[in-house]
């Protein structure tokens, strides 16, 4: 179990900066909207610009790095598995940011009147 957590945050960490860019432009898009969007549709839109962006950053890795799969088929892993795994990790880091800015957010209203 615990080469699986390695190896998984190995598969991730190719895939991080296709999310990092994905998210940052979500965020973006979010940022010049964010007068006429509300709280909730903020969550929505930032949960399914990460699942299209997550996608999309594995199919751009599929088609261009197909040697770097070799390594897990080889280490005994599955690439459904650590696709599943990798987007598991991706969706709890963005719910938790979410969560925290939620709670940050909430704590400046209250503090500032």
């Amino acid at each position: 179990m615990k080469r699986l957590g390695i190896h998984t945050f190995q598969f991730y960490r190719l895939l991080l900066l296709y999310n990092i860019a994905f998210t940052v432009l979500a965020l973006f898009l979010l940022i010049f909207n964010a007068g006429s969007i509300n709280a909730g549709t903020v969550v929505v839109l930032l949960i399914s610009a990460k699942i299209i962006g997550f996608i999309s950053a594995l199919a751009l890795h599929y088609f261009s790095a197909k040697e770097n799969y070799f390594y897990f088929r080889n280490a005994g892993y599955g690439i459904k598995r650590m696709f599943i795994s990798t987007f598991a990790i991706d969706l709890s880091i963005c719910v938790l940011l979410i969560i925290l800015s939620k709670i940050i957010l909430h704590a400046a209203t209250y503090f500032k009147g």
